[in-house]
């Protein structure tokens, strides 16, 4: 590891913000910070493109709805203000058949997906859909067939060319202390509805989804969780925290043959005693990438960047002081990625590197910006 660049000063925080609205719109406020930290930037971030975003797209319950009806929406659309505050514009109501909407993500030429999740039977289903200039909702339909997935879907990732959706999946389970299920990953091909799968031989968590520029290649991390031990008073059942281990950035080629996860190339791999990873993303390039880790001693956000064959560099460090929070949302700088990245757990499940069996009602990839 490199710690040249590590004591690099850091100008910006961010606090914690109440409620879901406010903390997409800080989300949206510091898009970018850990691409620029990892390239050795130390300044605030500026603006992914040359626009500002008009609309907030977002499946958390915002408390109002611009048609009145006291019902939570399915889809809200609000549109930001030169105030800098947002109004209501379109509120949703769930497509026929479709569950709760869990993520929304930006999809190229203006276009939207959004999954939605009905726990009994356990189905996801997927739409895609479009914005009138006014910011109101247009053209819902379901991609490619229609075809229900019988699981959980998260960590929706779209395909440069519009073509093809990569998504995680996991089995419906509220069970803490159900068994890690092997990482899975699909892509489907949305004009022919055709499905690969790759998955791991191992109990594994899959994060971190997002395509190269290539169209062809897709990036993600792959992570070991370790079991708690039991509790010290040797209950039965009772066990401690389970941590994650072992997070590594794999780079497959979605055209090649096999369907081993692990068999992608090998980006980065955590080094021993290096911190807890809390993201790791893959470039456009396909080779390099980015990320972040936390230490306790001291107390620090550590910024990295990484390539092929090459240990991971040091950027950039934020000392971390009681009662404040870093909120950091990744991106690539100027070039959108049209992904969820949602952490090294698709479905929300690791928080400070301590994994829970227990998704939460939506990731944190419940909003989406139209511009």
């Amino acid at each position: 590891m490199d710690d040249r660049d590590e004591r690099q000063p850091l100008s910006w925080r961010i606090r914690r913000w109440a409620g879901p609205l406010a903390m997409a719109v800080a989300v949206a406020a510091s898009i970018g910070a850990v691409r620029l930290l990892a390239d050795g930037h130390t300044s605030p971030p500026g603006p992914l493109t040359d626009r500002e975003p008009r609309f907030l797209l977002t499946v958390w319950d915002t408390g109002d709805s611009p048609h009145g009806s006291g019902r939570k929406p399915w889809l809200q659309v609000r549109s930001f203000q030169q105030d800098g505050r947002s109004r209501p514009v379109d509120s949703v109501r769930p497509p026929e058949s479709a569950g709760n909407a869990q993520e929304i993500i930006e999809a190229p030429r203006g276009r939207f997906v959004v999954s939605s999740l009905r726990e009994d039977p356990c189905e996801s289903r997927l739409y895609g859909f479009e914005l009138t200039d006014d910011g109101h909702v247009k053209d819902i339909e379901p991609l490619g067939k229609g075809d229900v997935v019988p699981a959980r879907v998260a960590g929706l990732a779209m395909s440069p060319d519009g073509a093809r959706l990569a998504y995680a999946t996991a089995p419906c389970t509220d069970d803490p202390q159900a068994p890690v299920s092997p990482a899975t990953l699909t892509v489907l091909d949305i004009a022919s509805n055709e499905r690969r799968t790759w998955t791991t031989a191992t109990p594994s968590l899959i994060g971190e989804i997002a395509w190269a520029r290539d169209d062809r290649t897709l990036g993600y991390t792959l992570s070991d969780v370790r079991q708690g031990r039991p509790a010290g008073n040797g209950s039965p059942g009772i066990r401690g925290e389970s941590t994650v281990e072992n997070v590594t950035v794999h780079a497959l080629d979605t055209g090649g043959k096999g369907t081993d996860l692990g068999g992608g190339r090998i980006l980065f791999r955590q080094q021993d005693g290096s911190g807890t990873v809390t993201t790791a993303v893959m470039d456009p390039d396909g080779r390099t990438g980015f990320g972040a880790l936390k230490r306790e001693r001291p107390a620090s956000t550590v910024f990295f960047s990484f390539a092929e064959g090459e240990p991971m560099r040091v950027t950039g460090t934020i000392e971390r002081t009681r009662n404040m929070v870093s909120l950091i949302a990744v991106s690539g700088e100027g070039e959108r990625r049209y992904a969820c990245l949602g952490g090294i757990d698709s479905f929300g499940r690791v928080v400070d590197g301590a994994f829970a069996n227990r998704p939460g009602p939506t990731s944190g990839c419940g909003s989406a910006y139209g511009y």
